[in-house]
């Protein structure tokens, strides 16, 4: 199934859906003592080592996961701005109400869990479970309001941070992407080794904004890339899965380690451009699971691991395989109710002010001046 020049990719909103579900998956499993050390590489008994130090791991790789989102914010913010004229004006308000309105209702969410389900490191729990054991301070609740320093109270809102800055910079990346147009994918090779490079230099900007800019690129050379043949697709679809879990089963001292990262990105990248251009993949995320998934995404993502904790310090030590069957279904449940009444709101009061910046004249000629200066 073919895009259509101006319309939304809708398989790309089911790889997000699975992407979230792999993210519930991975944090739910770390909540049993085993899947945290593996997580943390700590010795797991052999009966349990396939699960994590095999390309098995997938199903349950959450950071990876991550980094799939990432490309898939550059890729999804920079086409439209590529494709039309970008009213920057109005494009920053409306951004920052998707984003901080959910995520403010999700720190109250986690706030409240924090309060009812007091988070105590007890004996017998998962290491992961006993790194969420810290006290409340009124500096880190800030930090995780504004998302300038988030903590353990609702951990993965460490990754919208560098949304946050990538939204900042869009114009900026968005100007690199249509510089490069012609040569996408040596801007898209560059940005992958660029992400690699951050972790030696200890700069995370580096690494993450990298990967968005990955996805910005692969947005500027949309239109020149091919759908994928069927017996490709598989072959690439196979390499994307060991690529994105090479780190778990790959040996660190082996020799070309060091580009792990860019495997990892390129596999995420991979997947994406799968998504959208290889008509297996395109059925299997328009089907209606992952489309539901993919329309809650960003709530489950934002409210699934508070509960999670909360749930872990209920159950009782010797019976840690409840807590994901528990987890799971009550996240997805509050994720749908959390959509419903928190980040649905949120899109239309975006969209709303968006159409009053942009509604004058003068907030058109400014949106005309800028996209020229883009293009």
């Amino acid at each position: 199934m073919r895009d259509r020049p101006a319309g939304r990719i809708g398989s790309l909103d089911g790889l997000r859906g699975v992407a979230a579900a792999v993210v519930l998956v991975h944090h739910s499993l770390l909540t049993i003592p085993s899947f945290a050390n593996g997580n943390l590489h700590l010795p797991v008994p052999d009966s349990r080592s396939w699960l994590v130090y095999s390309p098995v791991h997938a199903f349950w790789a959450g950071g990876e996961a991550v980094f799939v989102f990432f490309v898939l914010s550059g890729f999804v913010l920079t086409l439209p701005a590529l494709r039309r004229t970008q009213d920057w004006i109005a494009y920053f308000p409306s951004r920052f109400i998707r984003l901080y309105l959910p995520v403010v209702a999700s720190v109250f969410l986690a706030l409240l869990l924090f309060l009812a389900v007091p988070r105590t490191g007890a004996p017998g729990q998962s290491a992961w479970v006993a790194r969420h054991a810290e006290s409340l301070s009124l500096g880190g609740f800030l930090g995780d309001l504004t998302l300038l320093a988030p903590t353990r109270m609702n951990s993965p809102l460490w990754s919208l941070t560098w949304e946050v800055a990538f939204s900042l910079l869009l114009p900026l990346f968005v100007s690199i992407a249509a510089l490069t147009r012609r040569h996408w994918w040596i801007t898209a090779i560059v940005a992958a080794l660029l992400s690699t490079a951050g972790h030696p230099l200890r700069m995370q900007w580096l690494t993450y904004l990298s990967m968005f800019l990955v996805g910005s690129a692969i947005a500027a050379g949309w239109e020149r890339i091919p759908a994928v043949k069927r017996p490709l697709g598989w072959v690439l679809f196979l390499a994307s899965l060991l690529g994105i879990t090479c780190a778990w089963w790959i040996p660190s001292d082996m020799p070309g380690a060091v580009f792990e990262s860019t495997v990892i990105t390129a596999a995420a990248a991979t997947l994406v451009v799968l998504a959208g251009k290889w008509l297996p993949a395109e059925r299997v995320l328009l089907g209606a699971v992952p489309r539901t998934l993919g329309r809650m995404s960003f709530s489950l993502y934002l409210v699934h691991e508070p509960i999670a904790v909360s749930v872990a310090q209920l159950v009782p030590t010797a019976h840690p395989w409840l807590t994901p069957i528990i987890t799971i279904p009550v996240a997805l449940v509050v994720a749908v109710f959390f959509a419903r009444f928190v980040e649905l709101p949120a899109h239309r009061l975006a969209k709303t002010v968006s159409k009053r910046v942009s509604g004058t004249d003068g907030g058109a000629r400014r949106g005309r001046r800028v996209a020229e200066s883009v293009h």
